[in-house]
């Protein structure tokens, strides 16, 4: 494992490091601390050859002077005013280059003078959480891992920042980094190692760790509750499906939580309407919702943050079989709802659905928040690049999307208009599950609606973002292939904003 930490060093030349990676400003290549090192003009001379200028995405892996301790030195263009995402691209692709040239330890220095809308230590913090995100390989099945870095190590100039506050930073870091992380762990698992059993034992294991309070609403509980929505999805599997409902009171009793809703379809077939094999190849993914509410509620609970949570996770398998529910059914949901089934593959929103009223009738929250890798439909609006968001509230919309500027984790508002409604509705029960072809991933949204009664609510359609893959286009260094997490560091950014208002 990685262990990341920080040093204070006013000449870099005499750090003996592997590789010692610093983010330049565009056309300020030979600064201060790159002049320290450039006995002989050796780093000059290869800026100048290769015509080197800073600009963003550019790198240069140089072999300093004898004299210079530093074995690498990799100068890596943050472009004329970078800001927090330029720290974190630039920290990500060292760490990376690092990895490939077998270095064992790395050191970090970001141009602090130059640095646009960033605090010195939440550059620190996004240095090290982008630095462990990059370094993340999933090599559970792997019987050969490449090695990473075992030490990390974030330069700054002596007096820069108060040692203890360095070194909060670098704790933050790394919490937020390993809950991303184990957030990737559980999305990138096998469907048949992370069924709803076996994902209910990490949840188990979690909130003991933790001291969460978790409970687990099985078939009979199910039943008893009337969520017609888990029940007749789960039908069509031999593992049973459930609800987990982790609790987390950082607040005390007197404040309101916040409650988290996460897909947790852990294989989707797409039941009885089964996907094309294209459509099904990637499906272990679909519980990438649940896995990044596990990594919210971890992170917040290491991070001691200031405010209550409740985190909701049905899961279910969707598979075809002769106890599954079928096209034509009607299930009536936890809050009394009735649902004609007009597609079997529309089985997130269902699911979702009967948790979304729980949480607004038993927890009367402050606020809910759900990640769901909901439709295809927002892939075919926003590409792998932005989350589709939908809100009934301006203001805690407006609060999520300043969070996805902080953290670069990208939304993009939706509408939610009256008309989107009409489309669902059915001749035969309350609602349709699906409203046609047209403007699918605006009608499951509409649909999520009818189920969180007048309390603030925000959705978050990660079925663009949640993963990457080789068809997914350029992927950010901090992002490896496979699931990427999202939906952790923006939530947590909304939650760190809370905790220190309340």
């Amino acid at each position: 494992m990685v262990r990341p930490g920080y040093v204070f060093a006013e000449n870099l030349s005499t750090l003996d490091v592997d590789l010692l990676a610093l983010g330049v400003v565009k056309d300020r290549v030979i600064d201060r601390r790159v002049s320290g090192l450039d006995v002989e003009g050796v780093i000059s001379r290869a800026a100048k050859a290769e015509g080197f200028q800073g600009d963003a995405g550019k790198q240069l892996l140089v072999y300093p002077h004898p004299q210079v301790k530093p074995r690498r030195v990799m100068l890596v263009g943050m472009g004329e005013k970078p800001g927090l995402e330029q720290v974190r691209v630039a920290a990500a692709t060292a760490a990376q280059k690092a990895r490939e040239a077998g270095a064992k330890r790395l050191a970090l220095s970001m141009p602090w003078d130059s640095l646009t809308g960033a605090e010195v230590s939440r550059s620190v913090e996004e240095s090290v959480s982008s630095a462990l995100m990059a370094l993340y390989s999933f090599g559970k099945y792997k019987s050969e891992q490449r090695e990473a870095p075992n030490r990390l190590d974030v330069v700054l100039p002596p007096g820069l920042l108060p040692e203890k506050e360095a070194a909060e930073a670098v704790r933050k870091g790394e919490i937020i980094a390993r809950a991303v992380n184990y957030a990737r762990d559980l999305a990138n698992t096998p469907a048949s190692d992370m069924n709803p059993e076996r994902f209910e034992e990490e949840a188990r294991r979690l909130a003991e760790k933790l001291g969460l309070k978790l409970r687990v609403f099985k078939r009979r509980e199910l039943e008893e509750l009337g969520m017609g929505g888990i029940l007749g999805v789960g039908r069509g599997s031999s593992v049973e499906p459930r609800l987990l409902v982790i609790e987390y009171w950082g607040a005390g009793p007197g404040s309101k939580p916040v409650a988290l809703v996460g897909k947790g379809v852990t294989f989707d077939a797409g039941g009885l309407q089964i996907k094309t094999h294209e459509g099904m190849s990637e499906m272990k993914y679909d519980k990438s919702g649940a896995a990044a509410v596990m990594g919210i509620v971890k992170a917040a609970a290491e991070l001691g943050l200031k405010v209550n949570l409740v985190a909701l996770i049905p899961l279910v398998e969707n598979l075809p079989s002769g106890s599954s529910y079928k096209p034509g059914d009607v299930l009536r949901m936890y809050n009394g709802t009735t649902v004609e089934i007009s597609h079997t593959d529309a089985e997130g929103r269902l699911i979702m659905a009967d948790a979304l009223a729980y949480a607004a009738k038993e927890y009367d929250p402050q606020a809910i928040v759900d990640l769901a890798t909901l439709t295809g439909a927002i892939v075919v609006a926003l590409g792998p690049y932005a989350t589709g968001l939908f809100s009934n509230d301006e203001k805690l919309a407006k609060t999520l999307e300043k969070a996805a500027e902080v953290t670069g984790e990208k939304v993009w508002r939706m509408p939610l208009w009256p008309e989107y409604h009409e489309m669902l509705k059915s001749e035969v029960a309350d609602v349709k599950n699906t409203g046609g072809r047209w403007g699918g991933a605006i009608t499951a949204a509409a649909f999520l609606s009818r189920f969180i009664g007048d309390k603030p609510w925000v959705h978050l359609d990660i079925a663009g973002t949640a993963w990457t893959s080789q068809r997914s286009g350029q992927r950010k260094p901090y992002n490896p292939q496979g699931a990427t997490g999202v939906g952790v560091r923006l939530v947590l950014e909304y939650l760190r904003e809370l905790s220190t208002s309340s």
